[in-house]
């Protein structure tokens, strides 16, 4: 007979027997035959809630129904346990103690209960029985033939599953691991009445006390957000503000009407008479504002002051030479070498120097604008900040394409720049006037000569060095008036993966590894980024307006891998235009068309400033490419990831690239160096007559000791045979020299080693969207160039840029650590070379 538990519910059935069977472990391969099917109960059917109440008598919790009405529940019996004579069963032990949440203990905790043994089969199994005396015998496992050839399938079915590991399969769905895209957090939470108490006044360094200040608002949400970020600002780290929403003065209680009969009062049985204050929290980002030096306000406040002094001092000079002559002699034998040197050189020395300060300023801005662009409120479009370039655009262009854009402060400094660097030294060169002119000197060699000003000349030179000023003023204001977002320099490609380790900006990359500047653009022209407490992060609470859209449908970027002065089609125009320029000079000092020199002495410098604009597309295009260059030759050290040639001032490149011994940045670098001092002497070269040197050979020439006193004769103007040779000498010698070193960049570096240039913030990400390098990356962000190469060091990597295999498992080209799958061969794509699953075979 059977018991019930639970007296309260429905009595039990006498009889009632287990119609299914999930499990032979009770039948024993050494009985003899079963007169019929014996179950027992399911193992995945035993309800751990045995001790509690039954429900409805039975059904089952899962909807099945048996007969007799009774709960499954209590009804199945214990588990079969055959006894030691194997004859029978026997029956299930009581236990004293019992738990109502245990399956085994309410097991035993049961009454004694009879086991009625029953021939009866379930006949649900007859449907699936097969037929008796049909059943086939199992076939043996053949043998595999000794001699019968193995072929290997598997390279056509791509890699199993499963030697990919967890962070593969996470990569590969599109979830970085191991730190990478883990996001910032509040390191601090203060509430709105902290903020309030402390003092609102923050204290300026001396460094920024003369920075222009808005305005506050008088709105009071307004006012408290500037504190709760300059509070962030302060501090250096990401808070939290709580801020409490404040219950509206206005009572509309009372026309608010009756309470509805069927309202439900509150939990405590109780409408509440004072009103809850709903809490805001409200995230703030330090906003670091590291600026080089050359961007600051002291060393702007100096350009500034230098242009007008520059100014007042060409008047001073002008309105003197006015009322006498700056020099007077006779003969150029007659000059004392100082006011020579003063008068020949000083002036052109000053203008190029000039032009390479405000050079200097220029350069960083526009290599540090695409950060001011992410760390303005709201952030910026990827093509008003990771996908532009400022860099590699030729000089005279750049202030339109930036007026575009309307990023102004890159515009003023252009055209600040264009102004220093081209038009102040030409107009310099030729604001002197030798007097009287080259035909009355010729005529009469022993004429009184005289140095004075030229009018026209001098007034262009005042108004430009004015210009100048005004601009730099109006670049003053715009500098100081909004923050750059970093913390310190970012240099190279560890100061970007530095930045983009923080947030999943690099999944915006996938499938980006040979793309081309312009598939980079489409894909991310309507996408936002931010710059964030120095990290990289795409921003999409800002939907892209229609008019945004609209703007940038094309992309400004060149297609070509390689930069256009290391191809033929730049070397090939540059090489001709020396060779005209070198063959000019003799054609200008010893023929009839000297005429034009001494009608506009500003020509030829002129010329000479043309072929400085044009190497230093040859040196920025060598600066840019020289850590890529080390990266493809493999196995390069860590400190090449922070290696930027970019962000280093004018002359120091060539000093930081001999040390480093890296020689080709040498050579261009210095000619760079040289290219300032062949505007110095050409514009030398300008005032001389070659017929009057020519006679002096000719009279030298018949002395027995003619050599010595050639040197000593003066030409027809204030120069010297000795001087002019010198500057002759000099001149044809940086001219050569620069042929040469464009000829041997042409021959070494003409050959593409890159998918795309790197000249975008896009392209770089592209190169190390999937690298496993990164990893090395995490954590840091505010970390100095030198700190992260300490850090990189410690792990003793080297680095290469090619084929390898990314944190998603798959084939990427790019820059990441060794060892490297292959090297990057341009047009050749090894990611489907060496994986024939991949192939679209139907194609060969």
């Amino acid at each position: 007979m059977t018991f019930n538990n639970y007296p309260s519910s429905t009595p039990l059935s006498a009889q009632h027997y287990l119609q299914h069977k999930v499990s032979d472990l009770s039948d024993s391969p050494y009985a003899g035959s079963p007169s019929g099917v014996r179950g027992r109960e399911s193992l995945v059917s035993l309800q751990s809630s045995y001790g509690s109440p039954p429900g409805d008598p039975g059904v089952l919790d899962s909807g099945h129904t048996y007969p007799g009405g009774s709960s499954s529940r209590a009804s199945w019996s214990a588990p079969f346990r055959r006894s030691p004579s194997g004859a029978g069963y026997s029956p299930v032990a009581p236990s004293g103690g019992s738990r109502p949440n245990s399956v085994l203990k309410s097991f035993r905790a049961r009454v004694h209960e009879t086991i009625h043994e029953d021939d009866s089969i379930d006949m649900s199994l007859l449907r699936s029985a097969a037929p008796p005396g049909q059943s086939a015998p199992c076939d043996a496992v053949p043998a595999r033939d000794v001699g019968e050839p193995v072929f290997d399938v598997t390279s056509f079915s791509g890699p199993p599953i499963g030697f990919m590991n967890n962070d593969q399969a996470q990569e590969a769905s599109g979830i970085m691991t191991r730190g990478l895209g883990k996001g910032e957090t509040p390191e601090l939470a203060i509430k709105e009445e902290e903020l309030l108490a402390t003092t609102p006044t923050v204290k300026r360094s001396f460094s920024r006390s003369l920075s222009i200040r808005r305005t506050p608002s008088a709105n009071p949400r307004s006012a408290l957000r500037n504190l709760g970020q300059e509070e962030a600002n302060r501090r250096g780290e990401v808070i939290k503000v709580v801020m409490e929403e404040r219950p509206s003065d206005v009572d509309i209680s009372s026309i608010v009407g009756p309470i509805p009969l069927n309202a439900k009062p509150n939990r405590l049985g109780r409408y509440p008479t004072i009103p809850q204050q709903a809490t805001k929290e409200q995230i703030f980002y330090p906003q670091p504002n590291w600026k080089p030096f050359w961007m600051r306000w002291p060393y702007l406040t100096f350009l500034i002051i230098l242009s007008i002094s520059l100014a007042i001092c060409q008047e001073v000079l002008y309105q003197r030479s006015m009322r006498e002559p700056l020099l007077t002699f006779n003969s150029a034998m007659g000059v004392d070498p100082f006011y020579y040197f003063v008068l020949r050189f000083v002036p052109t020395i000053i203008t190029v120097t000039f032009g390479v300060l405000w050079q200097n300023t220029d350069f960083e801005v526009k290599r540090l604008e695409a950060f001011y662009q992410l760390s303005k409120e709201g952030g910026a479009l990827a093509a008003e900040s990771i996908n532009v370039d400022y860099i590699t655009q030729f000089n005279f262009t750049r202030p339109f394409r930036a007026l575009q854009r309307k990023h102004y402060t890159v515009a003023l400094s252009s055209v600040t720049a264009l102004l220093a660097i081209s038009v102040i030294p030409t107009l310099g060169a030729a604001v002197f006037k030798l007097n009287p002119d080259r035909q009355a000197r010729a005529q009469n060699p022993d004429v009184e000569m005289t140095i004075t000003i030229n009018q026209a000349i001098s007034r262009a030179l005042t108004v430009v060095l004015f210009i100048t000023a005004i601009l730099g003023c109006f670049l003053l204001y715009q500098l100081n008036t909004r923050r750059t977002g970093l913390l310190a320099d970012v240099k190279g490609i560890a100061g970007l993966a530095s930045m983009a380790v923080v947030s999943h900006i690099m999944m915006d990359f996938k499938d980006m590894d040979l793309a081309t500047p312009k598939d980079i653009h489409h894909k991310l022209k309507y996408r936002r980024y931010v710059l964030r407490n120095s990290s990289l992060a795409p921003d999409e609470s800002m939907p892209v307006t229609a008019q945004e859209s609209d703007r940038y449908k094309d992309a400004h970027l060149p297609e070509n891998p390689h930069p256009l002065m290391m191809r033929k089609e730049g070397y090939i125009p540059f090489i001709i235009g020396l060779l005209l320029f070198l063959a000019f000079i003799p054609v200008f000092l010893f023929t009839g068309a000297s005429v034009l020199t001494e009608k506009a002495p500003w020509v030829i410098t002129a010329l000479a400033v043309w072929i400085k604009i044009s190497w230093g597309g040859i040196d920025t295009a060598i600066r840019m490419m020289e850590p890529y260059y080390i990266l493809s030759k493999r196995h390069a050290p860590a400190k090449t990831l922070t290696l930027d040639y970019t962000a280093m001032p004018f002359a120091a490149v060539a000093l930081r690239a001999l040390l480093n011994r890296h020689w080709m940045v040498f050579l261009v670098s210095w000619g760079s160096v040289m290219a300032e001092g062949l505007t110095i002497f050409v514009t030398s070269l300008s005032a001389v007559e070659g017929g009057a040197f020519l006679k002096a050979i000719e009279k030298g020439g018949g002395g027995t000791d003619g050599g010595g006193e050639l040197f000593e004769v003066g030409l027809s103007g204030q120069e010297t045979v000795k001087s002019f040779v010198v500057s002759l000498v000099i001149t044809v010698f940086i001219l050569l020299y620069m042929g040469a070193v464009a000829t041997t960049v042409f021959a070494r570096r003409r050959h593409p080693f890159l998918p795309r240039q790197p000249n975008t913030i896009a392209s770089v990400l592209a190169f190390v969207h999937q690298s496993k390098m990164l990893w090395d990356f995490v954590g840091t962000a505010k970390l100095t160039s030198g700190q992260v190469v300490a850090r990189l060091e410690t792990f003793g990597k080297t680095y290469g840029l090619g084929w390898f295999d990314g944190r998603d498992g798959q084939t990427h080209c790019g820059v990441d650590e060794e060892e490297l799958t292959s090297d990057y061969k341009h047009g050749i794509d090894y990611s489907k070379g060496n994986k024939p699953w991949l192939t679209e075979w139907q194609l060969f």
